[in-house]
């Protein structure tokens, strides 16, 4: 059975909510599964985690996907430029 759609697409637009713990006060902070970095709600501290790997990362796809997805209005635009900057580094580190 063929895919109608991106599988990967869904967790550009929706992207999963991942709950991590400060490691200073024990809160419990939420990032957004594109997320690596964001001050303890509580503490104000930074607390990081390991990046989640996107679909953007390997699919040889991932231009044409994220411009559908701007022009269809599915991503708001910092978003989108957003994913594209990533593609961008991504880019510039197999070079």
């Amino acid at each position: 059975m063929a895919l109608k759609y991106c599988p990967g697409a869904r967790s550009l637009v929706e992207p999963q909510i991942i709950v991590a713990y400060c490691p200073v006060c024990g809160a419990e902070v939420e990032f957004f599964e594109y997320e690596v970095e964001r001050k303890c709600p509580e503490c104000g501290r930074t607390v990081r985690r390991e990046a989640s790997e996107s679909c953007i990362m390997w699919c040889k796809s991932a231009a044409e996907c994220i411009a559908n997805l701007r022009r269809l209005g599915a991503l708001p635009p910092e978003r989108a430029d957003e994913l594209e900057r990533m593609l961008k580094e991504k880019s510039k580190q197999k070079n």
